[in-house]
């Protein structure tokens, strides 16, 4: 499938992640009119699934790079990846790119509730709470060209989690100009000031400019 950066109009567009969340999130930010149809990447056919990509990469764009060519190398459609992390002023700006892959004690942390609870005890008796979200977003339409993106929602931390909305750290940050967690905001809200709804207009604006 050949689609000119000129063309505003996807018929159909792989999502090259396996998290249903964020395939959810994507659903909301990505319009009708620029996406028809977007792909959950597991529910493609089998014959067209790859293995888990690597994120070796050292920054967000590096990482959504890689899974972006992966997914339309192997699906043949275009292709849409994103690699996100939280940054807190007062550990370094870490986890970072690794925000997803916390190692602590010999092992790796698989939940959000293990990851959220390591990040609430890092940051015991430590005043600043500045944090920020930050996600890259890369479209790869195979063989021909790939585009990326940034965009950050700046915040704090909570001192504990706080609603059920969202997933990963979302309970845990504040966005700068509000006074509760992505946990708690509505999903409309969320979707219109998170970084990953900046990134993925960041994308359009230049698709639509080209």
């Amino acid at each position: 499938m050949s689609v000119s950066r000129r063309s505003r109009v996807f018929d159909r567009l792989l999502l090259a992640t396996g998290n249903r969340h964020k395939y959810g999130e994507f659903l909301e930010l990505l319009p009708r009119r620029a996406v028809k149809d977007l792909i959950f990447a597991p529910e493609l056919p089998r014959t067209a699934q790859i293995t888990e990509v690597d994120e070796t990469g050292s920054t967000y764009v590096m990482n959504a790079l890689l899974k972006a060519l992966a997914w339309s190398a192997a699906s043949g459609l275009p292709s849409l990846a994103d690699d996100s992390g939280l940054e807190v002023e007062a550990l370094g700006w870490k986890p970072g790119v690794r925000s997803a892959r916390v190692f602590d004690e010999g092992r790796f942390l698989s939940s959000d509730a293990e990851r959220n609870q390591w990040l609430l005890t890092r940051m015991e008796g430590k005043a600043g709470r500045r944090a920020r979200f930050v996600a890259a977003v890369v479209l790869s339409v195979p063989g021909e060209w790939a585009l990326a993106c940034e965009g950050v929602c700046d915040g704090r931390l909570a001192v504990s989690e706080t609603g059920a909305q969202g997933f990963g750290y979302d309970p845990l940050f504040i966005p700068d100009g509000y006074d509760i967690s992505f946990g708690e905001l509505p999903p409309s809200v969320k979707n219109r000031i998170s970084h990953r709804a900046r990134a993925v207009a960041a994308l359009l604006d230049i698709m639509a400019d080209a």
